[in-house]
């Protein structure tokens, strides 16, 4: 007996789909699989080199923890990232003023602030903030280890903004543009009398005084420097000018005795030419009229005060008085000014 089997015949088309759909089952039945794959492997290793990984996985707890923020702020500053670090450090002190980690990060905060400080010829602003910021490091944190570099630092800012405003006003000098230059020497010479910046703004100004036909002003600052600053090298220079002053215009009150002067000006006479008398205190006389023996003689340190116009440069007049804590109020208008300066 003999069976007939009939075979049956698959189209070629039906048969390539069924191989395609058990690939596919394949492929999902390994992606469930409890070993995880290399990339899911890479994503939890910790971050190489530094501690990126606190910036992993942010949560509104670790934006509190103070030892995160630490992290972080520190992070910025050792890349050289200074801005960003600045803000971590004022987050931090912002939160945890009382943390034990407080004055290092306001110490942080102000050499951030320092080390983006550029070149005196650029925006001054890194300078005044680390200069700020260091001062409020000695104020909140006084006897600190971090005090005395703090002093140092301050004193750099300063030098570093008494040379900018020289570099100004140098440059509006040049440009013969000088009431703004004389107006910069004067902030050097107010702000940072203790700097040997102080010293050469008085003998520019000197200069600018001069080319300005104001030789009684020129004279002043001539002798504040020689008298203030009896070490410094632009004494000599000073010396040399007044002499010139004197030969120039032989009736203005010079010193006697040029190459004598030192820091007690009591002993040292200001008078006009061909005079001899005694004088009987430290300064300059306004002019030769005003001369008598015995007279009281203004110091550029302290200087006689004239009504003037607001906004206007202040000129030496008639109506100058002393400086005195009582002096009567002038007109909305006017106001009472030093000679050589701007009326503000």
């Amino acid at each position: 007996m003999f069976f007939r089997f009939k075979v049956m015949t698959i189209p070629a088309k039906t048969l390539s789909i069924a191989v395609g759909a058990m690939f596919v089952a394949a492929l999902l039945l390994s992606g469930c699989s409890s070993t995880p794959d290399k990339e899911s492997a890479s994503t939890n290793a910790p971050l190489s080199g530094t501690d990126e990984q606190i910036f992993v996985g942010d949560t509104i707890e670790m934006n509190y923890d103070p030892n995160v923020i630490m992290k972080r702020a520190e992070s910025f500053h050792d890349k050289e990232g200074y801005a960003e670090a600045i803000v971590e450090y004022q987050h931090f002190l912002d939160l945890h003023r009382n943390h034990v980690l407080a004055p290092y990060a306001q110490y942080r905060l102000a050499l951030s602030h320092f080390k983006m400080i550029q070149t005196i010829d650029r925006d001054v602003s890194p300078i005044k903030k680390a200069r700020e910021e260091f001062i409020q490091l000695m104020q909140d944190h006084p006897a600190s280890r971090y005090e005395a570099e703090a002093r140092n630092k301050i004193g750099e800012c300063e030098d570093l903004l008494a040379q900018h405003h020289l570099f100004v006003a140098e440059f509006y000098y040049k440009k013969e543009a000088y009431l703004a230059a004389a107006k910069r020497y004067k902030m050097v010479i107010e702000s940072y009398p203790h700097l040997e910046a102080a010293a050469k703004a008085k003998y520019e100004l000197a200069k600018t005084y001069k080319d300005l036909g104001a030789p009684d002003w020129s004279r002043d600052w001539l002798v504040a420097l020689v008298r203030e600053h009896p070490r410094h090298k632009l004494r000599d220079a000073g010396l040399k000018m007044l002499a010139k002053l004197q030969e120039e215009h032989p009736d203005l009150v010079v010193a006697q005795n040029l190459g004598t002067l030192n820091t007690n000006l009591l002993t040292t006479s200001f008078l006009p030419l061909n005079q001899s008398a005694p004088i009987g205190s430290s300064g300059m006389l306004a002019n030769p009229s005003q001369y008598r023996a015995g007279a009281r003689i203004p110091n550029p340190s302290q200087p006689s005060l004239a009504e003037c116009t607001l906004g206007d440069w202040c000129e030496a007049s008639t109506t100058t008085k002393p400086v005195s804590a009582s002096a009567v109020s002038s007109p909305p208008t006017t106001a009472t000014c030093q000679p050589g300066t701007w009326c503000e």
